[in-house]
């Protein structure tokens, strides 16, 4: 049996964790394996728990009186058989017969110094990580991370399974949008590791527009391009996969500046979609862009400037498009998923033997 902790669902409306955690759920609902779901009442503000049709009776219904003190429960299941404990967001199943597993998607927290809040998140989940039986790095930039930080974890029981990227994602004939033709997409989150500002001042001189995609402008980031970008940019607010997918058939790249990533969906995304993409060359992303035509290898306004002229020559806009369609071949879901079946799998023949 599997049994697996959705409590992501509870803690964020929307993200690159939700998007993993929905399309795992996803894919092993067309399987026969035997899965419980650990769900709350707040689940359904998740955009990408909405998108689920999980059987009512696969559900394990629990109460979150507060979503600070649930991330610290071990969560206590009535099962007598060995099974596979998987939380969404580090959390361990203290059962003896649990077969814990944990994912790792990345360390930015260890990339400058905490607040008392992360500090406390941090610690966390090194506890989950070494309470693991198996845990589950995103790319190899992680696992490297993760050696780093966590140095006392047994290397054997740490395993490699990229992230996929959604169907939904392909090139389109007609470009849907002619007017994004101009535009730099913008996708995702705008900590501060990802550089966002850096952006605006790279396009501030230039004919660009910018299009931003993701959760509503703050008042600080309005008044920025208010005042660098006046009347050149627009944003789409949490646009669905359809949607991100014509934005991404019809605008001239992706800028993505961060310098930080576990993994880095919206390259993979981009790229099954025909958009080139122009990024740094840290963390995961060289291990994952594949062609490094585009990778800045530092972060200048230059660089960047000099990575959007050569996509103004055809054959070489042409030649890294064909890179990227070749690339994304790497990484499915339905791959990602299948691989953690195998490790489930060979985690319960282990103990049941």
């Amino acid at each position: 049996m599997i049994v697996l902790d959705n409590i992501i669902f509870s803690l964020q409306r929307a993200g690159g964790i939700s998007v993993f955690w929905q399309q795992l759920i996803s894919n092993l609902l067309k399987t026969s394996e035997d899965i419980r779901y650990i769900e709350y009442e707040s689940s359904d503000c998740n955009l990408f728990r909405q998108r689920l049709d999980i059987p009512e009776s696969s559900i394990i219904k629990k109460k979150l009186n507060s979503k600070l003190i649930a991330q610290f429960l071990h969560p206590r299941i009535n099962i007598k058989e060995k099974f596979i404990f998987h939380s969404s967001y580090f959390r361990t199943c203290s059962l003896k017969n649990a077969i814990n597993v944990t994912t790792v998607h990345d360390f930015i927290y260890q990339q400058s110094k905490m607040t008392l809040k992360q500090r406390i998140r941090t610690e966390l989940n090194v506890q989950a990580i070494k309470n693991s039986d198996a845990v589950v790095c995103v790319s190899e930039n992680t696992k490297r991370d993760l050696m780093k930080y966590v140095p006392d974890v047994d290397p054997s029981r740490v395993h490699i399974i990229y992230n996929g990227v959604s169907e939904d994602f392909r090139v389109i004939d007609e470009t849907p949008y002619p007017d994004l033709k101009g535009h730099i997409l913008y996708v995702g989150g705008r900590q501060s590791y990802k550089n966002f500002p850096f952006l605006i001042d790279c396009i501030k001189d230039t004919e660009f527009h910018l299009l931003i995609c993701g959760s509503e402008l703050s008042n600080e980031e309005t008044a920025l391009l208010d005042e660098h970008l006046p009347g050149r940019y627009k944003q789409i607010i949490f646009p669905d996969n359809e949607e991100l997918n014509k934005v991404y058939n019809s605008v001239y790249a992706l800028a993505y500046p961060s310098s930080y990533e576990g993994f880095g969906i919206p390259v993979i995304e981009a790229q099954r979609s025909g958009c080139p993409v122009i990024a740094l060359d840290a963390s995961s992303i060289p291990e994952i862009i594949g062609d490094h035509s585009l990778l800045m290898e530092s972060l200048t306004k230059n660089e960047f400037l000099s990575k959007l002229d050569l996509l103004r020559d055809p054959k070489t806009r042409s030649r890294i498009i064909s890179a990227g369609l070749e690339n994304c071949k790497r990484f499915s879901w339905a791959k990602m998923a299948q691989e953690y079946i195998n490790l489930y799998n060979h985690l319960l023949l282990r103990n049941n033997s």
